[in-house]
């Protein structure tokens, strides 16, 4: 189970800071949350690292060499979220002041190492299944970093983040997901978890059949994954729409006068300030003019 609870509390971890950089959008929460919750997950999957490193150190050194070694791959990872929690943090505070896209390049460079991370991972055994769960793991990687990408050319705004958020969302709910899919019971008919220590394992299947089931298992979860998190953040966006546009849609109306009011003022002018005259009235009204010039004394 020591699998399990780490893909499961990272999962967690992941949704707390998408829901918390998500909210912040729309709601006043303080600036430094989401780079505390951020800190703290990077702070705990480096001591994970470590501690699941010297375990399968001392458990088994002699029939798994690389057991020890696996886990290690991902401090350069926690690493650089550190150091990016650590100077967004310094910033807000006005102790490091940074640009902001300079702190978006770390996250970037964060995300990139992540990708490449679980990409290079399904090389140890080309055969297993989790490489399934892993491949599809990039694609929430992917998206993180194409937001801190585009945060790059408009660091002030909020859309990049709201992406972001996305990102994080699904990556945490895929983690959950493999947590119980690799971990549990509800692994996949035909295929079987196999450990050569406390970080190096692989999932088994007995055939071809069992593997292609498997993946397209794997792939339906996905799909109803990424459904839910749409469903959710449409939801979501729904609320606070209607929240914010409580006060602010009567503050627009407010600006705005009815149609009606305003045709029939326009009518009330029109009537007591201009007349129309035709041309019968000109004419009647020209000798008259004439006389009162002189220009009819002569006769």
């Amino acid at each position: 189970m020591a699998g399990f609870f780490s893909y499961a509390l990272g999962g967690v971890g992941f949704l707390l800071i998408a829901a918390i950089e998500s909210l912040s959008a729309a709601l006043p929460i303080p600036r430094s949350l989401p780079f505390l919750a951020a800190g703290t997950l990077s702070v705990l999957a480096a001591g994970n690292s470590l501690f699941t490193s010297l375990l399968s150190a001392f458990a088994s050194p002699a029939s798994d060499p690389i057991g020890a070694a696996l886990p290690l791959s991902s401090l350069p990872v926690a690493a650089l979220f550190l150091l990016y929690s650590l100077s967004s943090l310094l910033s807000l505070n006005n102790m490091l002041p940074l640009a902001p896209p300079l702190l978006h390049l770390l996250s970037l460079a964060a995300f990139a190492l992540e990708f490449l991370l679980f990409r290079l991972r399904n090389g140890k055994d080309s055969g297993g299944l989790e490489n399934r769960y892993f491949d599809l793991l990039l694609v929430p990687i992917l998206i993180c970093a194409a937001a801190s990408l585009v945060a790059l050319a408009r660091p002030r705004s909020p859309f990049p983040r709201l992406a972001r958020a996305a990102g994080l969302g699904l990556q945490g709910s895929w983690l959950l997901q493999m947590s119980f899919s690799l971990f549990t019971s509800f692994l996949a008919h035909g295929c079987a978890l196999r450990r050569r220590s406390r970080s190096n394992f692989t999932v088994s299947c007995l055939g071809h059949a069992d593997i292609h089931r498997g993946s397209a298992i794997a792939t339906l979860q996905f799909n109803l994954h990424l459904a839910g998190l749409l469903a959710v953040a449409v939801g979501l966006y729904a609320i606070l729409a209607a929240k914010n546009g409580g006060s602010g849609g009567r503050r627009g109306m407010a600006e705005y006068r009815p149609i009606g009011k305003q045709l029939q003022r326009l009518e009330h002018v029109s009537t007591s300030n201009f007349t129309l005259e035709s041309d019968e009235d000109e004419e009647r009204s020209m000798p008259a003019a004439v006389s009162e010039n002189g220009f009819g004394g002569a006769h």
